[in-house]
């Protein structure tokens, strides 16, 4: 029977602690609250408030924000794809052939050579009223030059089989921009110079 007795005790002795605590708010003025209230005050006179205003860090000056680029943690400048032009679309093209070629869709990354093919190839044949198709001349940092449709598939052809094309081209990843006509052909390809 101590088991129950001692039970018995501690369930009144928090039940009593209860009733005393909860007859006493912050906003209670009975004599008892104000007494704890400044004997707590003078206790912690010597101690600081983390509420007080001496020591906010709110009103610390702390350093503005760096402007200009921002860089990634690996130290590589972010970058933004390139805005395509309506009716536009870039390709990444896997073979070339005088009446067609095959590429693929391409996704712009932050990777060289920024242009990912996506899905699976497809066949884009070349409209029949002809071709506008122009090719970078990177090296000499010249505008892309317009070229006959002979001349880009040797450019291409020699690209993919990683030979140097004529020059003043040179290779740039094999990802072009395509317009398509009504009936899906090429019908303008642009090469896309990428750093």
């Amino acid at each position: 029977m101590a088991v129950p007795r001692i039970l018995l005790a501690a369930v009144l002795l928090t039940g009593t602690a209860a009733a005393v605590l909860t007859g006493c708010t912050p906003a209670d003025s009975r004599p008892t609250v104000a007494a704890a209230s400044s004997a707590a005050a003078l206790a912690d006179e010597g101690a600081d408030d983390p509420l007080d205003d001496d020591d906010d860090l709110a009103d610390e000056e702390v350093d503005a924000p760096a402007t200009g680029p921002i860089a990634a943690p690996d130290d590589t400048p972010l970058c933004t794809a390139p805005t395509e032009a309506p009716g536009h679309q870039v390709l990444v093209v896997v073979s070339a052939g005088p009446a067609e070629l095959t590429a693929q869709p391409a996704r712009y990354t932050c990777t060289p050579p920024r242009y990912e093919p996506t899905g699976t190839p497809v066949h884009y044949g070349f409209a029949a009223a002809g071709v506008a198709a122009t090719l970078a001349d990177r090296p000499h940092d010249d505008p892309a030059r317009p070229v006959g449709l002979d001349e880009l598939v040797t450019h291409l052809n020699d690209c993919l089989a990683e030979r140097d094309p004529a020059d003043p081209y040179a290779c740039h990843g094999n990802a072009y921009d395509v317009v398509l006509d009504s009936h899906g052909r090429i019908m303008r390809i642009g090469e896309l110079a990428v750093p």
